[in-house]
């Protein structure tokens, strides 16, 4: 099938910041529940739909018939068990363009999550026969499953599995280091693998000399990352999908050693978290500088449910495309159809940095506009960028549809 560039939706400028009117293009349609993707080192779009294919769309927006690869179905589990399973991430090697390795990760025929490496045959298939399993989680749970699978400048995996589902994390995965639930992941899938592993453990990783901690563990306290993304900087901006009241977006900085703490479940973005269902119930907040002082990392920007949110991380922007971008980090909720963007600003407290937004505009109205005034017909499950960082893409997991922000 080929798709072309087949309509340019208007997206009216919100602020002074945005004076010019911005515009989302559709790159291709017909796509089964996209909800990640990465760009090959020649410019295909690798997009993984959620139902077990991964699909190459070619530079001039064609999308091809036939899948880069397609799950083992005997090993398998799809999102009619629970929404969020299924094959939910993709990262290609650093120097994938030699080596033609990638990793996925998906949700085996018992529900548990495994991330697995691959060898591509060509520029556009591979085969299920090539996998290697790295690492296998027990999910307890349906939900909160993660998905998120990133290199970092390091050349480390980082890997996201979630804290295991149901709700108020009744396994207290969060702030437990005995388990890989509730955290993020580092480990090094090129060098000589640790005994009994099939990797090896950095030794940079913060917990590797104590005891009963999991020596994988590079920070804690998440409860679901949905998309964390690395910029040229080599910050990582983390955004986590809260429980009743709040959603927010967390950036470790250059230079971590790790070992972060980022709050779940004390908190809930800048609320201390209270159990039970009441959305409109406002939990004390607390001032970043406090959430420092109890060791925790406070959450750079966060909004409150209206009433379901999930929020879908993006990219801090540094190309010269958007001029009303560049310098600004954007994200979107799944549920309602919110985008957002923000500038990132630095303060210290008693020694120690911290981010917070500034200048945040709300895209909504504008993206309502473009889709008949009904935001949540805009389902955004992941964004992408271009090799060169010029280009945002946007994935539309409702209607099967891989967008691109035009100049």
């Amino acid at each position: 099938m080929r798709t072309t560039i087949i309509a340019v939706l208007s997206i009216a400028a919100l602020t002074a910041s945005t004076a010019r009117a911005q515009q989302l293009e559709v790159v291709a349609e017909g796509l089964n529940r996209p909800c990640d993707m990465t760009v090959d080192p020649d410019g295909r779009l690798l997009v993984v739909e959620q139902d077990g294919l991964v699909r190459v769309i070619e530079p001039d927006g064609t999308l091809r018939e036939s899948p880069f690869i397609e799950v083992d179905r005997s090993n398998f589990t799809d999102h009619t068990s629970n929404w969020e399973r299924g094959l939910l991430g993709i990262a290609l090697a650093p120097d994938y363009a030699d080596s033609r390795e990638f990793y996925l990760y998906y949700s085996d025929k018992q529900g548990d999550t495994v991330t697995s490496r691959f060898i591509a045959s060509s520029d556009t298939s591979a085969e299920w026969s090539t996998e290697e399993v790295l690492l296998e989680i027990e999910q307890p749970f349906g939900n909160h499953n993660g998905g998120c699978i990133r290199f970092g400048p390091d050349g480390m995996l980082y890997i996201g599995p979630g804290d295991g589902g149901k709700a108020n994390d009744t396994l207290n995965a969060g702030q437990r280091l005995d388990t890989h639930l509730g955290k993020l992941l580092r480990i090094d899938v090129t060098g000589a693998p640790d005994k009994g592993k099939p990797y090896a453990i950095p030794e940079g990783n913060p917990f590797v000399e104590e005891k009963d901690a999991l020596p994988e563990i590079w920070s804690f306290g998440l409860r679901n990352p949905w998309k964390f993304e690395f910029d040229s900087m080599g910050r990582l901006w983390i955004a986590d999908v809260g429980q009743n009241r709040y959603e927010y977006v967390h950036v470790q900085p250059a230079g971590s050693e790790g070992g972060e703490n980022y709050g779940w479940k004390i908190m809930e973005g800048t609320g201390e978290f209270k159990p039970g269902r009441n959305k409109k119930d406002d939990p004390e907040r607390l001032d970043r500088t406090e959430h420092i002082e109890r060791g925790l990392q406070p959450p750079v920007f966060e909004y409150r449910h209206h009433p379901m949110a999930s929020i879908t991380g993006g990219y801090f922007y540094e190309g010269n495309r958007y001029p009303w971008l560049r310098g600004r980090y954007i994200c979107a909720d799944f549920m309602s159809g919110r985008v957002w963007s923000f500038r990132p600003r630095v303060r210290t407290h008693e020694g120690t940095e911290y981010t917070y937004a500034d200048d945040v505009v709300e895209h909504t109205e504008a993206v309502k506009a473009t889709f008949g005034g009904n935001g949540p017909s805009l389902a955004i499950s992941s964004f992408g960028i271009s090799n060169d960082g010029q280009t945002i893409y946007v994935l539309d997991h409702k209607a099967g549809r891989v967008l691109r922000f035009a100049e």
